[in-house]
């Protein structure tokens, strides 16, 4: 004799799962957004102006609901931007040695220094 479900207890339809679920540092349930950038945006501008948004926003914010940025590039772009020109002066600066040194030519070391100068 086979033992069905409605023997040993009594089906019914339940809530649908939920989806999307955020917690923030184990606080509890949050909403959480993602910034979509398009292909080719520079980054940097992208960030400005979505924190421009957001504090355009805050002041029509419910009582006790601020939003909180989890994940921001913008020091991450910054501070390479920042290494990337100490490095660039630095390989200016040993070229400029090694052709000073190696041809013994002043203005030849001297005019890879000068471009550089220009575009900062």
């Amino acid at each position: 004799m086979p033992i069905l479900v409605r023997d040993v207890g009594s089906v019914t339809l339940g809530p649908d799962l939920r989806r999307g679920i955020a917690d923030l540092n184990g606080e509890g349930e949050t909403v959480s957004g993602i910034v979509v950038m398009r292909q080719g945006e520079n980054a940097l501008r992208v960030i400005e102006r979505v924190k421009a948004k957001l504090k355009e926003l805050e002041p029509g914010l419910p009582p006790g609901v601020k939003v909180v940025t989890a994940y921001d590039r913008s020091e991450l772009i910054l501070a390479s931007i920042d290494n990337l020109k100490h490095t660039l002066i630095e390989e200016l600066a040993v070229v400029a040695l090694v052709i000073l040194i190696f041809l013994w030519h002043v203005p030849s070391a001297v005019i890879r220094l000068s471009p550089f100068r220009w575009r900062c």
